[in-house]
């Protein structure tokens, strides 16, 4: 099989050959244009804030980092201590002509600004938006590359020590390598920005991804697409992406086609918006043919997408330069199944792509693969994930303790491999809220549903591992699939994407029974979680899956008498948060009830109240239970046919949602909860409810226990 040599002066000539065609004039021309504003701009402007983030937010030279994906501007930390006034004034001042000196200065701006100044600021460190910029006003000096990891695996794989620590210096000696090799001069700032785009190229060649794309939904273009060095969707025109984030192009599809279903036009948005804009020139592109011999197909991305006449219609396309049309289906058996999935374009990452390139003759480096980051917390820093949970938060009325959230991120990363947690407390505290948010806001993902956020809530009677991973049906020789199952081999083909499961009211049966094979593989390296011993090919599923270290699993539990007590082997395992603190004050609703002022303030003093009261024997009650006495009160404000006063409703409401709540023995503690609690029923005049207070005391007295349900 070929292989990619970037050491020998030969082998890097001859893959910046191959490259340099693929790089796109338009994105050149853009970069170039951008340098040169940056270049003409004085420094009393250089210093402007809404000037530096239009430079930071700008993705011309390099499409990437958490902010960019996550829809955050950098503006977040820019307007923060005066760090864009500090910076602008850092471009203006004059470098060293020596080269040695000029990056000894270059590296200590890099690391005063992210280490000192922003990391300081909002507590992470945003190494690619910073090479990224820097590359902007230094475009000497810097390659377009950005992401320090894949710095580092380019100059490892072109013979060049690099480390994190040097990783300006990294920049400045692949440039310096390239020049000598190819010998050119350098022509004009368009010139430069191509030399800077190169190495984004060659290390395309090292980590290629791989995408299959498939030819109409029964292979009907198939020989078009192979004939014309294409790949080619017929989505409608609709979808042409044309948007900055791919939230911004979901939602102006979910507005142009509003006949279709939601889920529909959200996978075909998706599948548009990965082929006309996650695509790169370089990447590798496979088509599993449909018709005639099935034969599979792959070949390299040679260029950018366009939405462009192409057999009979406007169709969404990319130049494509095949190098195999005619590989048997058998040569990829290990891998069928995965190339059979119904959608039209998805990606292969690198645990699936790995064991299919042999098979397809994919030139490949020789040496180990380009290095990738451990999945940590360093990986997804906190402060972009708060920024996102925040956000999300205000929006859905939501309040979160942030130091909470800051314990529940530092535990789920505090170990390479087990990311898990258990939130535990009082009902209705929002623990599954907070999971929730802080998932969508770790992954990006919108919704619970589909993608790298997954909800499932646990039933009484889970006695096995068979409800979350599947089993093999004694019936019918079939293997019965799960979300779960589903989720997890999605986690294992993607593993620089987290995933996380939500297990809700895990406790309703034994945890350690039905997660037993998930609980013992998280604690092993490379451990893997087992699922049946039949024929995998005849199943459709592996007989077992490597533990992805990209999984995070939350789950919550409820501690009452419905529920199951939770053993050392799942809590020796998780890091566990407790949801016992409730503020009724701090409910975030209280600013946009429709309450009038004295009867909101009123309401609100007597939940404060009877929580002080009741905490001490735990018996007190969640957001859920505010958030519904209120509801109860302004539905009897809004609807004029109800006659009920204010002051009964109150009590019914009390009564209803707080009292039920009331059971215990005869313990100290629950006697001073209990007159504590009839003591403010009776100065606010709410009767039924001291009524049946007193009633449980009577019960308690009698028998040594109460209960409201007696």
């Amino acid at each position: 099989m070929p292989s990619i040599d970037l050491k020998s002066d030969d082998g890097l000539k001859a893959a910046c050959a191959e490259v340099r065609s693929r790089i796109d004039p338009e994105q050149v021309r853009g970069a170039a244009a951008l340098i040169e504003e940056i270049r003409d701009t004085p420094e009393a402007l250089r210093t402007d804030l809404d000037f530096q983030v239009r430079i930071w937010d700008d993705t011309k030279l390099f499409w990437g980092g958490l902010l960019v994906r996550r829809g955050i501007s950098a503006k977040f930390f820019l307007e923060k201590d005066g760090i864009h006034t500090w910076f602008g004034k850092q471009t203006v001042r004059e470098l060293p002509a020596d080269p040695e000196q000029r990056t000894e200065r270059l590296t200590a701006l890099c690391h005063e600004l992210i280490l000192e100044k922003i990391k300081k600021a909002v507590g992470w460190e945003p190494w690619v938006e910073t090479l990224r910029t820097l590359a902007l006003f230094f475009p000497e000096d810097f390659t377009a590359l950005a992401a320090p990891e894949k710095i580092e695996s380019l100059a490892h794989a072109m013979g060049i020590p690099a480390s994190e620590k040097q990783i300006v210096r990294a920049n400045r000696r692949i440039l310096n390598r390239l020049h000598g090799v190819l010998r050119s001069p350098v022509d004009g700032l368009e010139g430069r920005v191509v030399q800077m785009l190169l190495p984004c190229q060659l290390y395309r060649l090292l980590d290629p991804k791989l995408w299959v794309v498939r030819a109409g939904s029964k292979g009907q273009d198939e020989e078009y697409v192979l004939n014309n060095d294409m790949a080619m969707l017929g989505f409608e025109d609709e979808f042409a992406p044309a948007h900055d984030t791919y939230e911004e192009y979901r939602e102006a599809i979910r507005g142009r086609v509003p006949d279709r279903p939601k889920g529909s036009a959200d996978a075909a948005a998706k599948q548009v918006w990965d082929f006309g804009r996650e695509i790169g020139a370089g990447d590798i592109v496979v088509l599993p043919q449909m018709k005639g011999d099935r034969h599979i197909a792959w070949g390299t991305v040679e260029g950018r997408y366009q939405h462009r006449e192409a057999k009979n219609g406007i169709r969404h396309t990319l130049p494509v330069k095949w190098v195999r049309k005619d590989i048997p289906e058998t040569a990829v058996e290990a891998n069928k199944k995965t190339l059979a999935r119904r959608r039209t374009v998805f990606s292969l990452q690198r645990l699936t792509a790995g064991r299919l390139l042999p098979t397809l003759g994919v030139p490949v480096p020789d040496g180990p693969l380009p290095l990738r980051p451990t999945p940590t917390s360093a990986r997804w820093p906190f402060g972009t994930v708060w920024a996102a949970l925040s956000e999300s938060a205000r929006k859905a009325n939501l309040r979160f303790d942030r130091s909470l959230v800051e314990a529940l991120h530092l535990g789920l990363w505090a170990d390479d491999q087990r990311h898990f947690a258990v939130l535990s407390g009082l009902s209705g505290t929002g623990k599954t809220q907070i999971a929730l948010r802080y998932a969508m806001a770790l992954t990006g993902a919108d919704s619970d549903t589909g993608g790298p956020v997954e909800v499932i809530s646990v039933h009484p009677g889970w006695h096995d591992p068979g409800p979350l991973l599947g089993y093999v049906n004694p019936l019918t020789g079939g293997y019965t699939r799960t979300e779960f199952l589903d989720f997890l081999l999605a986690a294992t083909d993607d593993p620089d994407q987290p995933h996380v499961l939500i297990l809700d009211e895990m406790n309703l049966s034994h945890p350690e029974q039905y997660f037993a094979p998930i609980l013992s593989a998280m604690e092993i390296r490379d451990g893997e979680i087992p699922l049946h011993r039949e024929d995998e090919e005849k199943l459709g599923v592996p007989r077992g899956v490597a533990y992805p270290a990209n999984l995070v699993i939350i789950g919550t539990v409820n501690m009452d008498e419905t529920t199951m007590g939770i053993s050392d082997k799942v809590l020796d395992r998780a890091f566990t948060l407790e949801f016992w603190d409730i503020q009724p004050d701090q409910w975030p609703g209280w600013q946009s009830c429709s309450l009038r002022e004295a009867e909101k303030a009123r309401v609100r003093g007597i939940l404060t109240e009877l929580t002080e009261a009741l905490s001490p024997a735990r018996r007190h009650f969640g957001w859920r239970v505010i958030k519904e006495v209120v509801g109860f009160l302004e539905g009897r404000s809004r609807d004029a046919g109800i006659e009920l006063s204010a002051e009964d409703a109150l009590d019914q409401v009390i009564y209803a949602k707080v009292l039920p709540k009331l059971r215990g023995s005869d313990t100290g503690r629950f006697r001073d909860c209990l007159d504590a609690t009839l003591s403010i029923l009776g100065k606010h005049h709410l009767t039924r409810c001291a009524e049946k207070v007193e009633t449980l005391k009577e019960d308690l007295e009698a028998t040594g226990s109460c209960s409201f349900w007696r």
